[in-house]
C-alpha cells in the first residue's frame, strides 16, 4: 500500500469507493434518463476501472495507471454527452487515487488535464449536446481541481512525518512486527537450548544413543554444546562435519562410533549434532533415520540463535540507557542535595549540624551505591572484552567504592565461552557480589573465575554473616538461579568455612578433573588482584592496587 490518506489506497478500499459512486450515479440517472442511456456510461466504465487495478512492475508509479484511467474516463464521459453528466462525480475517486499516489504537482496537473479532456470531448461531440451538458462538465473543472489538491496535501503531510524516520529503522520495526506474530505460533519458541534438547530428545528416540550433544560454533572457532554433554575426544569430528557439512563418522574408544550430523538453514551450518553410538558395520545409515528431524531443526536453531543474538544487542541497549538516565537524573539531582545539605551544614546550630552530619552520609553513601548500580548496569562483554577482562574490572570498581579487601584469582583458556553465556555469568557475579555488599557485613571478598571452554567455574566466597534464614528464595538468588539454568549451569549456595557464604557455578561435567578445587599457584594464566579502599562513601580518588 503506497502512503497517503490511511486506507484509501489499498485494493479493496478503492474497489469500495468506485462501486459506491457508480451506484449511485446510476440511481442519480435513472431518475433523468431513460434506463438505457443511465446504464450505458457504467458498463463503459466498468472496464476501464478493472484495467486501472492491475499489479504494475515495481519501477513504474502507481499513479501513472490512475492518472490515465482519470483521462480515458473523462474522455469517455465527455462524448456521452448529457448522460455522461450524471457520472461526473465517478472521476472523483481516479483524481484522488492521483493525488495520494503522487507529488502536488503531478496530481493538480491531472486534475487539470482531465477538466480539460472532459471539456474538449464533449465539445468535439457539440451537435449533440445541449448547452445545459457542457454547462454541467464546466461546474466539475474547479471540483476536480481541489479534490486533486486535498488529496495530495493530506500525502505530502503524511510523507513529512514518514520521511523523517530513517529508513532501517522502518524496515527493523516492520521484520520485527512480522517476528512477533510468527513466535507467538512457534510452539517450542525461540530459545536455543530448549530447541537443542527437544533435537536430542528427538534423536533418542530414533536411535539408540550413548551420548549426544548439540554443539554450535563460538566466534573464536571452538564449539560450545547448546544441549547435551562436551564430545570430548568427538571433538574432531564435530569439527568435519562443520567444515564439510556433510555426516562424519569416525571411531571412538571402545565399541562405539561417534556420529555427527550437522544442522543447517539452507546451506548454511548452523550447529552439529554429535552422537556416540555402539559401533555398527555402516553407522552412516542411521542418518537416513534421522535427516527429515535435523532438517526441520534447521530452521529451527537458526531462527532461534538469530533472536537471541538480537535480544542481547537490545539488552545491552536498553542497560545502557538506563545506566546514562540514572546517571544524569537520580545520581545529579543526589549529589546537588547533597551540596544544599553541607552547606545548610555550615551554619546551623552544633546540635542541628550533627544530625545533617548524619544526612550528608546517608547521600554519600546512595550516591556510592548507586555509582556502582550505574558500573552493574553498562558492565558486559563483546567480542572485544571478554569475561576475565569485565571480572577484573567489575571487582576493582567494588573494592575501590565498597570498603572490601577482594582478591581475584582467574585463569582463561585460548577459546571463549559464547557471549551469552558469558554475559550470564556476569550478571550471576554482580548479583552475589551486590547481596555480599548490601546483606553479608563482610570484610573480604574472594572470586575464583576458571574457564576452559565450553567448561566454567566460578566461585564467590565471602567472610560474613552467612545466608539468614529466610534469605534463601531472595529475589537476587531466584536470578541468580535462572540464569544459571538458562546457559546450563549448576548453581551451589553452601556455608563457607569458617564463616560466610559460598557460591559456587558449575558449567559441565562434575566428573572432570576441570572442577575440582583449582590451585591457583599452578596456573599458567593467572591474574590476582588485592586491594582495600576505603569506608564506603569514599571518593574516587582512592585508586585500587595491585
Amino acid at each position: 500500500m503506497a502512503l497517503g490518506w490511511p486506507g484509501f489506497t489499498s485494493t479493496r478500499t478503492s474497489v469500495a469507493a468506485r462501486l459506491g459512486l457508480l451506484a449511485m450515479c446510476v440511481v442519480i440517472a435513472a431518475f433523468q434518463t431513460p434506463l438505457s442511456l443511465a446504464v450505458l456510461p457504467a458498463v463503459l466504465l466498468a472496464p476501464i476501472s478493472v484495467v486501472s487495478l492491475l499489479p504494475l512492475p515495481r519501477r513504474v508509479p502507481r499513479w501513472v495507471l490512475t492518472a490515465g484511467e482519470a483521462l480515458v474516463e473523462a474522455t469517455l464521459l465527455g462524448a456521452l454527452g448529457r448522460p455522461g453528466t450524471y457520472y461526473a462525480p465517478y472521476l472523483l475517486v481516479a483524481v484522488a487515487l492521483t493525488g495520494f499516489l503522487s507529488p502536488i504537482l503531478v496530481a493538480l496537473a491531472t486534475a487539470a488535464l482531465t477538466s480539460a479532456a472532459l471539456l474538449a470531448a464533449a465539445a468535439a461531440a457539440q451537435p449533440g449536446h445541449s448547452p445545459q451538458a457542457m454547462g454541467g462538465f464546466a461546474n466539475w473543472a474547479p471540483v476536480l481541481v481541489s479534490v486533486a489538491f486535498l488529496a495530495a496535501s493530506v500525502r505530502r503531510v503524511r510523507d513529512a512525518g514518514t520521511l523523517r524516520m530513517d529508513p532501517a529503522y522502518l524496515d527493523a520495526h516492520r521484520l520485527l512486527t512480522e517476528l512477533h506474530v510468527v513466535s507467538r505460533q512457534l510452539s517450542l519458541g525461540l530459545d536455543p537450548p530448549t530447541l537443542a534438547r527437544a533435537l536430542l530428545d528427538g534423536v533418542r528416540e530414533q536411535i539408540p544413543v550413548l551420548d549426544a550433544a548439540v554443539l554450535v560454533r563460538t566466534e573464536r572457532g571452538g564449539f560450545v554444546p547448546l544441549a547435551g554433554a562436551d564430545p570430548g575426544t568427538g571433538a574432531a569430528a564435530v569439527h568435519d562435519a562443520w567444515v564439510t557439512a556433510e555426516p562424519v563418522v569416525r571411531a571412538a574408544p571402545g565399541e562405539t562410533s561417534d556420529l555427527t550430523i550437522p544442522v543447517r538453514m539452507g546451506m548454511r551450518v548452523v550447529a552439529v549434532v554429535w552422537l556416540r553410538i555402539p559401533r555398527e558395520e555402516n553407522p552412516l545409515s542411521r542418518v537416513r533415520d534421522l535427516r527429515a528431524q535435523v532438517a526441520e531443526a534447521g530452521p529451527r536453531l537458526a531462527s532461534a540463535l538469530l533472536f537471541d543474538d538480537v535480544r542481547r544487542l537490545a539488552t545491552v541497549d536498553e542497560r545502557n540507557r538506563v545506566a546514562r538516565e540514572i546517571h544524569d537524573g537520580i545520581a545529579q539531582d543526589l549529589a546537588s542535595l547533597g551540596y544544599l545539605v553541607d552547606d545548610i551544614r555550615s551554619d546551623a546550630e552544633p546540635t542541628t549540624a550533627d544530625r545533617l552530619t548524619t544526612v550528608v552520609d546517608q547521600v554519600r553513601t546512595l550516591i556510592s551505591e548507586i555509582r556502582l548500580r550505574i558500573f552493574d548496569l553498562r558492565a558486559s562483554v563483546d567480542d572485544a572484552t571478554g569475561l576475565g577482562a569485565a571480572v577484573t574490572e567489575y571487582v576493582q570498581r567494588v573494592a575501590s567504592q565498597s570498603g572490601l579487601a577482594v582478591s581475584v584469582a582467574l585463569k582463561e583458556g585460548e577459546d571463549r565461552l559464547p557471549t551469552a553465556v558469558e554475559i550470564e555469568l556476569l550478571r550471576i557475579l554482580q548479583e552475589a557480589v551486590t547481596n555480599v555488599r548490601r546483606h553479608a557485613g563482610a570484610s573480604t571478598l574472594r572470586v575464583d573465575l576458571t574457564v576452559d571452554a565450553p567448561h566454567a567455574r566460578l566461585v564467590v566466597v565471602d567472610d560474613g554473616r552467612g545466608l539468614q534464614p529466610g534469605r534463601v528464595d531472595s529475589m537476587g538468588i531466584t536470578g541468580m538461579r535462572e540464569r544459571a539454568t538458562r546457559i546450563g549451569a549448576k548453581l551451589r549456595i553452601t556455608p563457607a568455612d569458617p564463616r560466610g557464604t559460598r557460591i559456587e557455578v558449575i558449567l559441565g561435567r562434575e566428573s572432570q578433573g576441570f572442577v575440582q578445587r583449582v590451585d591457583v599457584s599452578s596456573l599458567s594464566r593467572e591474574m590476582l588482584v588485592s586491594t582495600r579502599s576505603g569506608p564506603p562513601g569514599a571518593g574516587p580518588g582512592q585508586e585500587a592496587t595491585q
